[in-house]
């Protein structure tokens, strides 16, 4: 792939439908931080079918700290299997921050998946953006998101 040379943004495809849920999850969970688990296929390009909801167990800093529930990713991660996809990535908001990595999301972020950060402002407004870490040392980069209406 052209962003693994250094060439241009990585494009990850996502349906409406799980987009569209994830922009829901971050509102809904509005002052607090939210999380979920993307699952998809890798094509020619990451390809993301279905978001699944994650609780953030993270209770002492919900407002601007996550923590998966480890118990959910795994039993997200077998459904996933058995339908033939993988885990692709995760997403969680920034309430009132922006759609940006934070250090602690560079601390705990993993090479090979994409990151999905839904800003939400005041509850409503909402803007997303998808980051990745190509090796072990490297910084996030963006990804460009394409939002597929037929999945």
């Amino acid at each position: 792939m052209l962003s693994f040379l250094g060439i241009g943004k990585r494009v990850v495809h996502i349906s409406k439908s799980a987009y569209d849920e994830i922009i829901n999850h971050a509102r809904e969970s509005y002052p607090h931080e939210c999380c979920g688990v993307l699952v998809g296929s890798i094509y020619t390009a990451p390809r993301i079918f279905e978001s699944h909801r994650a609780s953030n167990v993270n209770t002492e800093r919900a407002h601007d700290r996550y923590i998966l529930d480890p118990k959910e990713l795994n039993l997200i991660d077998k459904m996933a299997r058995t339908q033939g996809m993988d885990v692709m990535g995760f997403y969680h908001s920034h309430p009132d921050h922006p759609d940006k990595p934070s250090e602690t999301d560079r601390e705990w972020g993993q090479p090979g998946y994409s990151y999905f950060i839904i800003s939400v402002r005041g509850g409503k407004d909402v803007s997303v953006r998808s980051w990745m870490i190509e090796d072990e040392n490297a910084p996030f980069r963006e990804e460009s998101i394409k939002i597929n209406a037929n999945g």
